[in-house]
């Protein structure tokens, strides 16, 4: 279980600011805001990204709610009428539930591998020692998507992580990779969408984690008004301010505008 602390104005500053990736970003939030039932701190760097993807996903519901609406414009020629996404993040995670295969399609098996986070992907009738027919692989973790990004080769970078040997056969890397999105399902989909007004069918690229975070940045964007509007009023200083809840914050606002008004 993970437990997460009040989200507060240093968060939403972190967000407004940011100039990392989104990997780099989500995982800064996480590391500040999410904790273990006895307070611990939680290694999502070296965690699998869909953990960390489903965390941001989680705060977005926390903060923002649980339904997804947003539109796109049909690219259909001379049509252009936008198309309502509407859908419930929860039922979303759901659908998107990780899995521990024990035995994969025709008898393959997937078991502990003999390091720490590692697996071993067997063929029927072997009992788990590497062999030519066996691969070892692990989940791609954030500090991965780090490593790789910006390479002109970051999927043979990332392969060369995750795969032991890097060099197996297509056939095993394939079974390894189901395997894989069996554990730890990829949360980036594909959505599908009609047009109402001309029939056009549409399939969109939906990554959660990139969607989430443009969200929580454009909901941050108040924050300069507000530390303003409060300074102005009550000669707080910024830490201060950036310390209240978001709640708080958004209430003393409205106090002190209505103040200015009356």
């Amino acid at each position: 279980m993970v437990c997460v602390r009040k989200f507060s104005g240093a968060e939403e500053l972190l967000l407004a600011e940011a100039f990392d990736g989104n990997t780099g970003l989500a995982l800064t939030l996480a590391n500040r805001l999410a904790r273990d039932v006895e307070g611990a701190h939680l290694d999502w760097s070296g965690g699998a990204v869909t953990d960390l993807d489903a965390f941001i996903v989680f705060l977005r519901r926390m903060l923002i709610g649980d339904r997804i609406r947003t539109d796109v414009a049909c690219i259909a020629k001379d049509c252009g009428r936008r198309i309502d996404i509407d859908f419930d993040l929860g039922q979303f995670l759901d659908h998107h539930k990780p899995s521990l295969p024990r035995r994969s399609h025709r008898g393959w098996s997937v078991q502990p591998g003999h390091e720490t986070g590692w697996y071993r992907l067997t063929p029927p009738g072997k009992d788990g020692a590497p062999s030519a027919a066996t691969i070892d692989f692990r989940l791609p973790t954030p500090t991965d998507l780090l490593a790789v990004n910006g390479l002109p080769d970051a999927d043979s970078e990332l392969a060369r992580r995750c795969f032991q040997p890097p060099t197996a056969p297509a056939s095993l890397r394939r079974r390894a990779e189901a395997a894989m999105e069996a554990m730890a399902p990829c949360l980036s989909c594909l959505l599908e969408a009609i047009c109402p007004e001309c029939g056009m069918g549409m399939t969109l690229y939906f990554e959660p984690r990139q969607f989430c975070l443009r969200e929580l940045r454009d909901r941050a964007a108040s924050i300069y008004a507000d530390v303003d509007v409060l300074a102005r009023t009550y000669h707080w200083s910024e830490s201060r301010i950036l310390s209240l809840p978001r709640a708080r914050r958004v209430a003393y606002v409205e106090l002190a505008r209505q103040a200015k008004s009356n």
